[in-house]
């Protein structure tokens, strides 16, 4: 039985469908338990998203403070000269910040797209949890329903 089947079932589900039920109960269990269960792991890859994406901003910003002062003394003749660089080395050194620099445009883009997979699944777990506390509520609306009955007779 699929999941949309069973959301069905459970919102379908009545007295008379109950009545005719070994169990009455257990349609229902088991639809609330495969919500747990979901639930659960939507919240763990969430989480694991937004703590991926705040290491890969952390890890750009210091690659960032890094690659910006050797730029800088790159640039400026009298360290290079302090630093003992012939003209080869600093232009070797240029070229390698340079690749530095764009690997780390690229990790900054990665970082975007990991923030936005991280806000895209935030959404699906509160869509998500929304769904499981509506079936939640008429289950237990169903299980009073039934209460009510039997006090009635």
């Amino acid at each position: 039985m699929g999941e949309k089947e069973l959301g069905r079932a459970l919102l379908d589900l009545d007295a008379r469908t109950l009545a005719g039920a070994a169990d009455p109960r257990e349609p229902t269990m088991r639809i609330l338990e495969r919500d747990r269960r979901r639930i659960g792991w939507q919240t763990a890859v969430t989480i694991a998203l937004w703590i991926g994406a705040l290491f890969m901003v952390l890890w750009m910003l210091v690659a960032l403070a890094l690659l910006m002062p050797l730029e800088a003394h790159l640039h400026d003749e009298v360290q290079v000269a302090r630093a003992g660089m012939t003209p080869q080395m600093r232009e070797e050194a240029q070229f390698e910040a340079h690749i530095m620099s764009r690997l780390i445009i690229l990790g900054i883009t990665c970082s975007v797209g990991v923030l936005a997979l991280a806000a895209g699944s935030t959404v699906l777990l509160v869509l998500s949890t929304r769904r499981a506390t509506l079936r939640q509520i008429n289950a237990s609306l169903l299980e009073i329903s039934e209460q009510l009955k039997q006090l009635r007779k």
